[in-house]
């Protein structure tokens, strides 16, 4: 565990090598501060403002709310009136502020429990750089944050961030205030949806949910160190962890999930299991993938909803042989042949030989020997297996079983037929509503920390 000191230093280095310019600001930010929380805003329009009303305040005292609006020159025109909507009415709206700077313009603004600090990468000569996007507008409030701490000026060693379609509960800053930051690598606020009055739309959010709360559920029962959800809207990374390793990615998507994809490589994930944050369910084209654009396209396809399918339950099992396998070369000290003696003999339900086979393909083996060559005692070699079988492989070994052997199935099936979603007794009719529900509690009893630093 890292000193005082050598925290200092890492959070030092950081900003002076890797940190965005606008990390520059906090020299000229006015206040001092309980906690920050982070916001990108990328075309937001009206459904930034509810989220800003919904802040609390912090048990340390003054919040400090960090909006990056942002867009690229290449944005559609709508996400730049929309992006000009928002400037405008915060302008119209709060008490006048103080500029801070003019490249980027940043202005901050005195709020009655905290300042708004608004960052400006959405106009001419400013946009973010065209394939980057929320990724780098995560970084730049995030490095804004960091620096704020390393200079004494948020006292929360805790860096939050959400989106601009989230309402956050009474309890969101008091969940992370009991936790100790050292070891972990990130705390993963519990979510829930508010579902649009169309049915379709409604139904299309239920159905992405459940397959969310599906693969985690899957994980879990596989034993992965991976199983969290990836979803930047519920985020609070320890300084620490933001620092090792070395912020958000710039990507204009999936940044939640690469970034957690370290985070639980450098330290533990933590569950929180206070009151759940509201999401938005609504179809997006804000980036190339994730929940806007899976509803978008599901809203799109008539037959998408009636089709929808969720990953055969036998991946997982796959996948939880494939974790046992690395259990045992860890044990072993490095012996693949002892850890494929684990598994069992081909038949109806199970396919060594593709197991195997697409194991082969993404360079298992050879990353096997890598490790034991490098590691021998078991926790050491278990880590490094872990670290290179991590949660972007996971997922492509889950994907190649599907493409190649079990294809997925019609999602009531799959729920039926899954050991780890309790619903094998389920009415085949049970509204969707009620089986998202049951889902997210099942959801809500797995053990509070995941990652590979909590691996047996």
């Amino acid at each position: 565990m890292k000193t005082k000191i050598q925290r200092d230093r890492a959070s030092t280095q950081y900003l002076s090598r890797h940190a965005e310019p606008e990390a520059a600001i906090a020299a000229r930010l006015p206040g001092r501060f309980g906690h920050a929380l982070v916001i990108p805003a990328y075309g937001e329009r009206e459904s930034l403002f509810p989220l800003l009303g919904s802040v609390p305040a912090g048990p340390k005292g003054d919040v400090l709310i960090v909006v990056v609006v942002n867009s690229r020159a290449d944005s559609p025109q709508r996400i730049h009136e929309a992006n000009a909507a928002v400037r405008e009415r915060l302008s119209r709206e709060l008490p006048e502020g103080e500029d801070l700077s003019a490249s980027p313009p940043i202005r901050a603004h005195r709020l009655p429990a905290g300042t708004l600090l608004v960052i400006d990468r959405a106009v001419p000569g400013h946009y973010l750089p065209e394939s980057q996007g929320v990724g780098l507008a995560r970084k730049i409030g995030s490095d804004v944050v960091l620096a704020l701490q390393a200079a004494g000026t948020v006292t929360s060693p805790w860096i939050h961030n959400t989106d601009a379609d989230v309402l956050l509960p009474p309890d969101y800053f008091d969940q992370t205030d009991a936790l100790d930051p050292a070891g972990a690598g990130c705390a993963i606020y519990f979510y829930d949806h508010r579902f649009e009055e169309d049915p379709a739309l409604a139904e299309a959010a239920r159905l992405y949910e459940i397959s969310l709360r599906y693969y985690v559920l899957g994980l879990a029962w596989a034993e992965s160190p991976y199983a969290y959800q990836s979803m930047g809207s519920c985020l609070a990374i320890p300084a620490a962890a933001y620092t090792a390793v070395r912020g958000f990615p710039r990507k204009n998507a999936a940044e939640d999930f690469y970034v957690l994809d370290k985070l639980a490589k450098a330290g533990t994930i933590l569950r929180l299991s206070g009151t759940a944050l509201l999401l938005e369910g609504r179809p997006s084209d804000r980036v190339p993938f994730g929940t806007g654009r899976a509803l978008r396209d599901l809203v799109a396809k008539k037959r998408a909803l009636d089709g929808f399918k969720l990953y055969h339950p036998l991946v997982f099992g796959h996948l939880a042989a494939w974790l046992r396998v690395l259990s045992a070369v860890a044990a072993s000290g490095g012996d693949l042949a002892a850890g494929f003696r684990e598994l069992p003999e081909s038949n109806l339900f199970f396919r060594a030989d593709l197991l195997e086979k697409t194991l082969g393909e993404m360079g298992a083996f050879e990353a096997v020997r890598l490790a034991a060559a490098e590691a021998r005692e078991p926790a050491a070699l278990q880590r490094r297996l872990h670290t290179w079988f991590d949660a972007f492989r996971t997922l492509k070994l889950v994907h190649a079983l599907r493409d190649e052997g079990f294809p997925s199935l019609p999602w009531r099936q799959a729920l039926a037929e899954a050991p780890f979603t309790d619903l094998v007794s389920a009415p085949e009719d049970e509204e969707t509503e009620t089986l998202r529900i049951r889902l997210a509690a099942r959801e809500r009893t797995l053990p509070l920390k995941a990652g590979v630093s909590v691996m047996r």
